[in-house]
């Protein structure tokens, strides 16, 4: 039996999660569809392009992703600090740039005009309403969905629902379960047998981040959020790059079909520093998505965020206890 989302998941609450969103029947309607053998592929890069777009709207970081063919896997921080800093003007803006008023001949957006961002800041209650819709999860994920199924609705000629229904969402709560998770998406295609290493992997975010790092990229100028911490930005792991690389390489060896499965003598002091068991690192990047349900982290935190929202149980405990420490 699932739960309500309220019960687990506040607006206005900070944190990491892991978010998916299926095709409606599980169709390949984002990449090809062997049933009307129809390519539908260039979806994918709608769905990126629409991501970085979102992430300098709001208050929101995108650290990972993964789209695949009928679902897509997303990583998201939720920075009220970042939000609560805005000036009342900024908010005025990116909601204008959000929902411009009005568009060019190309039916591109045009820039704000002062009078529209003046009328929003004239009205204090209004600016506090779009602040906190600004770093709200649902209507970050609302406006992503909404813009992909309106594209492909029009293409194909159809109307209807293009997402089976809300999406699902866990809430991350520690590193331990950033970092198995971060690597979970990584490997999706791999584990789906339509890449054969992280680099080849299309439309992932392992991807965007090596070839942004083999460009020399600044943390600054790259819009995914860095994996370490540098002056001006917050990282997401405590790790660098590299080490992120490996232990996605690493762990994506383990999980080939025909490899032997034992962990790499290697891979265990990356894996003791974020609290992580080596002996069950397989089982929890492999399944990851099925052993937790609305969180993952290790066993004292599960019991906090159960308490958090009256539960004496929740699924993902036995999982905790087996695979951090």
């Amino acid at each position: 039996m699932g739960y309500p989302r309220n019960r687990y998941f506040k607006e206005g609450q900070e944190g990491v999660f892991h978010c998916v969103s299926r095709c409606v029947r599980r169709a390949f309607l984002c990449g090809y569809d062997a049933v009307t053998r129809r390519d539908y592929s260039h979806r994918k890069k709608l769905l990126i392009d629409r991501l970085r777009f979102l992430s300098t709207i709001f208050a929101i970081e995108v650290c990972n992703y993964a789209v695949m063919e009928n679902h897509y896997h997303l990583i998201v921080r939720i920075c009220l600090d970042i939000c609560s800093a805005w000036s009342d003007r900024e908010v005025a803006i990116r909601w204008l740039t959000l929902f411009p008023r009005r568009k060019g001949r190309d039916d591109g957006a045009m820039a704000p005009r002062e009078e529209d961002i003046n009328a929003i800041i004239l009205c204090p209650e209004l600016v506090e309403k779009l602040r906190k819709r600004l770093c709200s999860l649902s209507w970050f994920m609302g406006r992503l969905n909404e813009y992909l199924a309106r594209i492909a609705n029009k293409e194909d000629e159809v109307k209807g629902r293009f997402w089976e229904g809300r999406f699902k969402c866990q809430e991350l709560l520690d590193e331990s379960a950033i970092a198995s998770c971060m690597i979970y998406v990584d490997l999706n295609p791999i584990r789906a047998g339509v890449a054969a290493t992280p680099e080849e992997s299309n439309f992932t975010g392992i991807q965007e981040r090596i070839l942004s790092w083999q460009r020399e990229t600044s943390d600054s100028a790259f819009w995914l959020c860095p994996i370490a911490s540098g002056a001006k930005r917050r990282g997401i792991l405590q790790m660098t790059e590299a080490q992120y690389f490996d232990l996605v390489d690493r762990s994506g060896r383990l999980v080939y079909p025909g490899k032997p499965g034992v962990i790499d003598a290697g891979l265990a002091p990356i894996l003791q520093r974020i609290g992580v068991d080596p002996e069950a690192w397989i089982n929890t990047i492999s399944e990851f998505g099925t052993k937790f349900h609305v969180a993952a982290g290790t066993l004292a935190n599960m019991r906090r965020f159960a308490a958090r929202i009256g539960r004496r149980w929740i699924k993902g405990l036995s999982a905790a206890r087996a695979a951090f420490t």
